[in-house]
């Protein structure tokens, strides 16, 4: 396993991440402790998870297989997404509610402290700079390590660490958006943003929800029991011909470079140099193994070999 340090911070961590949002929805308790035992056999360090994975099972679930392996995982998790109650102060970056959520994710997590917390999206209504001294007292009082964000634009990552290095302030240290070869807006502003301030990008989704994968085919029904299956939203806008050219292009390249086509997609992600750890979920010990697999290839995705990726189109 290859192990990378998580932007500008002390950590580090393995370059596949277990992400676990199907954690709680489909894969129950028992499918959690043998999917997170998998992961640390296979040299996995790096958790993901958010407070309404699962309507807050994912959490609950991991707590209980982290019992007997704290020290040996980097715990991220997230809030302020998902409602997590009525009333309209149960979600977003307050400095009311982030100290509300965190006390219940501690409890699910059944853990005395979080390795890297994240704003779960962008907060439109609370002035940043409550949001970065809230989640500062967390740092200051030893709950929380490290901080970062998923889903917030460049400017405000920007913004949040200029705030931050004006009262000394814990930085953001991590961005978590989505990305893929089927999903690259942050390349340009984004990136260049996180390299400036020295975040390091933990990224999802980087298989487009199964597609790149490979196992849809052009013509037939989505694969049963998959995500895509189970979205027909996903199935209009992904299982496309115009995807179809490219992701046929794109294997012939995997093929050609002795990958297979979901090597090449994470392998692709993992080779931007400011990507410190590919999410990718899994919902049993098989997949969590060939995910993690995908790190002893890496050497395989080359120059020439993202040339060609890129030469397919974006």
């Amino acid at each position: 396993m290859e192990y990378r340090q998580l932007g500008r911070s002390g950590l580090q961590v393995s370059v596949i991440s277990l992400g676990t949002n199907q954690f709680g929805s489909p894969v129950d308790a028992a499918g959690v402790k043998e999917i997170m035992a998998a992961g640390l056999d296979s040299g996995l360090n790096f958790i993901d998870t958010a407070d309404g994975y699962g309507g807050g099972k994912s959490e609950e679930y991991i707590g209980a297989a982290l019992k007997e392996h704290r020290y040996d995982w980097v715990l991220m998790t997230k809030f302020g997404n998902y409602p997590m109650g009525e009333g309209p102060n149960k979600r977003g970056n307050s400095r009311g509610y982030l100290r509300k959520a965190f006390t219940g994710q501690m409890k699910r997590l059944d853990t005395d402290y979080v390795d890297v917390y994240l704003f779960h999206r962008p907060d439109a209504i609370t002035p940043l700079e409550e949001q970065m001294s809230a989640i500062n007292d967390l740092v200051r009082e030893g709950l929380v390590r490290y901080v970062g964000c998923s889903g917030w634009p460049a400017w405000q990552i920007a913004a949040a660490n200029e705030i931050a290095a004006r009262y000394g302030w814990a930085p953001l240290v991590v961005s978590q958006p989505g990305y893929s070869l089927m999903a690259r807006s942050i390349e340009g502003e984004h990136m260049d943003v996180c390299r400036a301030y020295g975040l390091g990008l933990t990224t999802f989704s980087v298989l487009a929800g199964g597609f790149l994968t490979g196992k849809h085919k052009r013509g037939a029904a989505p694969v049963a029991d998959t995500r895509i299956a189970r979205n027909a939203r996903a199935q209009e806008t992904t299982l496309t011909d115009a995807n179809f050219d490219r992701l046929e292009a794109w294997e012939k390249i995997a093929a050609d470079a002795g990958l297979t086509m979901t090597q090449l997609a994470i392998g692709w992600v993992a080779a931007h140099p400011v990507v410190s750890s590919v999410i990718v979920g899994a919902t049993g010990p098989a997949q969590v193994q060939e995910n993690a697999a995908v790190s002893d290839v890496l050497s395989k995705v080359t120059p020439d070999v993202l040339a060609a990726v890129d030469a397919v189109g974006k």
